[in-house]
């Protein structure tokens, strides 16, 4: 397994994507880096992901037609108690206010 580090890696992967694509990762890359900047930003197989103490926090997966984001398994903000069922990535196709404050909250949860 082949990892790059550090911003430069992640923004470089996340311009690969196609438009409007490439800007939703930059900014969501920026929402994650201003949320938790504890964050370690790595690409790993290809993907950007953003790594604490060597544990995957979250990534984003770009593709032909939105962007994947999602959180590690383990440390999942979206966990809800007795649910049976629990979220773990979203498509996103375009970012709004509310959206950016509701990433904002779960990947501040999930770092600390």
């Amino acid at each position: 397994m082949f990892t790059k580090k550090g911003d430069a890696a992640v923004l470089d992967k996340l311009r690969g994507a196609p438009a409007p694509y490439a800007e939703l990762g930059e900014r969501l890359h920026t929402i994650i880096r201003e949320s938790a900047p504890s964050l370690e930003p790595i690409v790993r197989w290809g993907l950007p992901f953003y790594v604490k103490d060597g544990q995957d926090v979250c990534y984003i997966k770009p593709d032909k037609e939105y962007l994947a984001f999602g959180f590690g398994e383990v440390v999942n903000p979206a966990h809800e108690e007795g649910a049976h069922m629990h979220p773990v990535a979203w498509t996103i196709t375009s970012l709004d206010d509310a959206t950016e404050s509701r990433i904002r909250a779960l990947v501040e949860k999930a770092a600390s």
